[in-house]
């Protein structure tokens, strides 16, 4: 009956901090969505890297329509309580280049084929390969 208990309270905790961890997602992507609203050709993009034990990241992206990163934010933890931040050496910098660096840094870094990449580099790269690929998906579909 206790582990009955236990594991209840452990999933309303869970359920409770996930909650709170999606209103601080929510929170900062309305900010930059505001921050861009009535400006054309800017687009939003995110990624993120879940990691079962280490801290995971979420990365979000405001790319213009030639593919340059007008801001980039991270946020990298395992608390709730881990905020976004702004990460300014990729600000200015083409979408394709900052996945050449990153794919380049990762093959560097790996030791073997079941390692993973950083997070915040993992998180960094969906969201510029879905940058790539929608904002291609655009201009292919006006022209």
């Amino acid at each position: 009956m206790e582990l009955i208990i236990i594991a209840c309270v452990i999933l309303v905790l869970n359920y409770i901090l996930t909650f709170i961890q999606v209103r601080n997602y929510r929170k900062e992507m309305d900010k930059l969505i505001g921050k861009y609203r009535g400006k054309n050709d800017y687009y939003l993009f995110s990624g993120q890297a879940r990691r079962k034990l280490k801290s995971g990241s979420i990365a979000m992206l405001i790319v213009d329509k030639d593919y340059t990163i007008v801001e980039c934010q991270i946020m990298k933890g395992v608390s709730v309580l881990t905020t976004f931040k702004e990460l300014k050496q990729y600000k200015g910098q083409h979408v394709g280049s900052l996945l050449s660096s990153l794919h380049d840094e990762n093959t560097v870094s790996k030791k073997s084929k079941k390692q993973k990449g950083p997070a915040i580099s993992t998180a960094l790269m969906e969201a510029a390969e879905n940058a790539l690929l929608s904002i291609s998906k655009q201009k292919v579909a006006v022209k």
